[in-house]
């Protein structure tokens, strides 16, 4: 086997994908049939069932809108299914952006003849986990065997850095795309490329630009002139209808990224409620983009505000803001970045083309990966190397070793190699190296400055005999490299008290590995119905709330895959490893079984329950306005700036929008959730502010009742920790900071309630706890059965048999319930 460069990179994104290769120091930007650099991410089957890709397949989004779609990037990592009413195909997420991928390939091999099977593939930096599976699945079911994944501004860092002579200097790249956001902090240093932190928004980009000149102004012009019955997108009457009307918004925005204003018509629209055609024409001037975009402006610029922050960065440390995605043609955008006081006052680079900057870069970082590649045939008189050299480097004499291996050769003494780079001035020779006994060696190269160089390999038998060799040659360009991208969000498991404990956290260098013993929650009997060791995935920062943290999957190990009862309290070592695209694989073992569970987590985003998020949404706002009036005429601006975010970003209009379905896309039940979310952790933060007074008193009263159960309870260890937690916590206290503060009470309250769970009296209160939520169960009848059950335990003393009674309970609780019982249902404590 043999190595070469994958050197093709492929931008797979939300509204269009490009590939591109890279060529010495240049970058070729591959074109498709119709002469364009980039292509419509969008899949079409027509009548005979033949499944398009591209422009044709966009503008059937229109007309065909049952068997053409668009967007599903948003929906990677999901069960989301698409339905192609005319043949009743369903595919994936994942499946349709393989078919993007293919129309990719075809568009290379068309042009240069190559069926190519590696490529670098980017994603967004703010993917989560399952999302970066899905794409790693797209890729496989292309039919590429090698696809490294990178994230899209780090791709498009590499584009402006590759050739710089920059050194020394912090850059931002500003990622406004069709359907995701990212802000990115690159350092440039020593010829490399680092990414030292990263922000982002998956559901932040230009189609919400669009939506919203569909929802205020199109809708509302529609509505007043003519009659329209529930006129909304997710009315499959005005399918149709308002497919051309997001059409028509991104074609309006882009014009406006060069006119003051445009004027077009949409003819045969729709029918009206008596049957006759709308031609619909309209108006929409740069002030109206500027008043509909800066809602989404701002919330970008916060993003990266805070991504500034997290490193102790100011705007004067930031030499440019690296400008990416069709988004960031907008005019009023570019206004905004630069204004000193509502912006982040930095100057803006914008030299490579912001469509097609993260293929270039993502074609470049290929150039730095190496990939197995078979070679067609290798005869007996030939000689395979197996080299080990980087070549992409800023060294201008780069380190190459390898082994030489022959089919019937074992002593490989008095054989030498020598590299030569024949284009050179004069040319440059290594000198013939000698090879060790077993066919090992090691030299410098050197290299010239601003073009591929290519080194040819002369090896020769200990009799002076030049002998073939696969490969003959190899190549080497001086130019910028990176390091290891860190891992965008902190990774962990949600335990049964709602705690997370971190396994990793955000900006550790990837690929990285851990092992964490925790214990068993709760007794698992063997082949038991519904018993199960369940352990949540959770990606985000907060410890103290795992529900305010994103589930991205379970581990799972059912009561059918163990061969003896594992008792409450059991150790279990979960192992988690996250490789350098991000993608996740685990392990559980359980010494108790002297087994070992391999691949056990399911990595998906999980589905969305409607009225959950409409009965949670109400009781945010109440939050809110709660908040709002005991801030009144206060002087607490800390507070008020959190809530002036909230206003500013339009966060409660955003939910709103997308809990009635006025976006009429699959993924506005997603983007609900995450900006929920956001709302919550914003109030969260609200809330610490106002109730900073408050939160003095509970530290103080968390310190009692720790210190109670403690010295009853306690063993060692525990008044230990005890005694460390109130240190650390009286030390906080002198401080003003709320999350931290929140965090050590809830490590404190953990070390309570941990003590507290060795004793019967915990399971007891729980017990009584679920009674009382009895006609919440969804099965009564099972709920009946068990709290009998549970009271013969309790009379019996029998805390084996409560405990798993108490977990049985807890499963027939709805979602919302089982959270407020245990967070996310975790079945581990450490």
């Amino acid at each position: 086997m043999s190595k070469k460069s994958i050197d093709f990179g492929i931008d797979l994104g939300t509204t269009n994908s490009t590939i591109a290769r890279l060529d010495g120091t240049e970058v070729h930007v591959f074109k498709n049939n119709e002469g364009f650099e980039f292509t419509p991410s969008v899949v079409w089957i027509d009548k005979k069932d033949r499944i398009h890709v591209g422009r044709r397949s966009k503008e059937r989004l229109e007309e065909d809108t049952e068997n053409a779609y668009g967007e599903f990037k948003l929906q990677m990592g999901t069960n989301t299914e698409y339905i192609f009413h005319r043949n009743n195909r369903r595919m994936k997420p994942e499946e349709l952006s393989a078919e993007v991928l293919k129309s990719l390939k075809a568009d290379v091999k068309q042009q240069i003849g190559e069926e190519i099977s590696a490529a670098v593939i980017t994603v967004p930096a703010a993917f989560e986990l399952p999302q970066c599976k899905s794409t790693q699945l797209a890729a496989e079911l292309a039919g590429f065997t090698t696809s490294p994944l990178l994230q899209e501004p780090v791709a498009a860092a590499m584009a402006y850095g590759f050739q710089s002579e920059k050194d020394k200097v912090f850059w931002l790249v500003y990622d406004f795309g069709g359907g995701t956001f990212d802000a990115a902090i690159i350092q440039v240093r020593d010829g490399i490329i680092e990414a030292v932190n990263h922000g982002g928004d998956n559901h932040l980009g230009g189609k919400l630009i669009d939506w919203e000149i569909v929802n205020e102004i199109f809708v509302p012009a529609l509505t007043k002139k003519y009659k329209l019955t529930k006129f909304k997108p997710d009315n499959k009457k005005w399918k149709s209808a308002f497919a051309k009307l997001k059409s028509a918004a991104e074609n309006a925005k882009i014009r406006l990224s060069r006119e003051d204003s445009v004027e077009d018509l949409i003819e045969s629209l729709c029918n009206d409620d008596k049957g006759e055609i709308i031609d619909f024409s309209y108006e929409i001037s740069k002030s109206d983009l500027e008043r509909i975009a800066r809602p989404f402006v701002i919330r970008s610029i916060n993003i990266c505000r805070q991504v500034l922050t997290e490193k102790r960065l100011g705007m004067g440390d930031i030499e440019k803001v690296l400008l990416v995605g069709g988004t960031t043609l907008i005019p009023v955008l570019r206004d905004m970045l630069t204004d000193r006081n509502e912006g982040l006052g930095i100057p803006l680079e914008s030299s490579h083309y912001p469509l097609t900057v993260v293929a270039k870069g993502a074609a470049i970082f290929a150039g730095t990966q190496l990939f197995e590649e078979k070679p067609d045939k290798v005869s007996k008189d030939q000689f395979v190397l197996e080299l080990d050299y980087k070549p992409i480097g800023a060294d201008e004499e780069p380190l190459v070793g390898g082994k030489v291996i022959g089919s019937e050769i074992s002593d490989y003494t008095g054989y030498t190699i020598e590299y030569i780079n024949k284009d050179s001035r004069p040319e440059w020779r290594s000198g013939k190296i000698e090879l060790n006994p077993e066919g090992g060696f090691v030299t410098n190269l050197w290299a010239e400055k601003g073009r591929k160089n290519k080194f040819t390999i002369e090896l020769f038998d200990s009799k002076g005999t030049k002998q073939k060799t696969v490969p003959d040659s190899i190549d080497y360009t001086i130019g910028m490299s990176i390091v290891d991208s860190p891992l965008i969000h902190s990774v962990g498991v949600a335990m049964a008290n709602n705690e997370t404990d971190l396994f990793f956290e955000k900006g550790i260098p990837l690929p990285a590995s851990i092992r964490k013993v925790h214990k068993t929650a709760f007794e698992v009997r063997k082949e038991q119905d519904g018993d199960l060791i369940k352990i949540p995935v959770v990606e985000g920062e907060n410890q103290r709330r795992a529900d305010r943290n994103r589930l991205i999957g379970y581990l799972e190990i059912p009561a059918s895959k163990i061969k003896r009862t594992v008792p409450a309290g059991s150790e279990i070592e979960i192992s988690i490893k996250i490789d350098s695209s991000r993608l996740m694989s685990t392990k559980a073992y359980i010494p108790i079984l002297d087994e070992e569970f391999e691949e056990v987590i399911n990595l998906k985003i999980q589905n969305v329950d409607h009225k959950k998020l409409d009965s949670d949404f109400e009781l945010e706002k109440k939050r809110y306005e709660e908040i709002k009036n005991s801030v009144g005429d206060s002087k607490d601006d800390k507070t008020r700036e959190i809530l002036d975010q909230i206003e500013n970003e339009k966060m409660m209009h955003e939910i709103e929008n997308s809990l009635i379905g006025m976006n009429g896309d699959k993924d506005s039940a997603d983007k609900c959730q995450n900006r929920l979310l956001d709302l919550k952790i914003a109030l969260d933060k609200a809330e610490e502010e106002s109730e900073w007074p408050t939160l003095l008193k509970n530290a103080e009263d968390s310190i009692k009742a720790a210190k109670e159960i403690i010295d009853k309870y306690g063993e060692t260890d525990d008044k230990k920790r005890f005694s460390i937690l109130k240190d650390e916590i009286k030390d906080i206290m002198k401080l003003h900071e709320p999350d931290l503060l929140k965090a050590k009470i809830g490590q404190l309250d953990g070390l309570r309630i941990q003590v507290l769970q060795e004793q019967p009296g915990y399971w007891m209160g729980l017990f009584e706890s679920l009674e009382e939520m009895k006609a919440d169960m969804h099965d009564q009848s099972e709920a009946d059965q068990l709290i009998n059950k549970g009271r013969r335990a309790v009379n019996n003393n029998d805390l084996d048999e409560l405990k798993a009674t108490v977990k049985q309970l807890i499963s027939l609780l709805p979602d919302k319930q089982q959270q407020i019982a245990i967070g996310y249902g975790g079945g581990t404590i450490k």
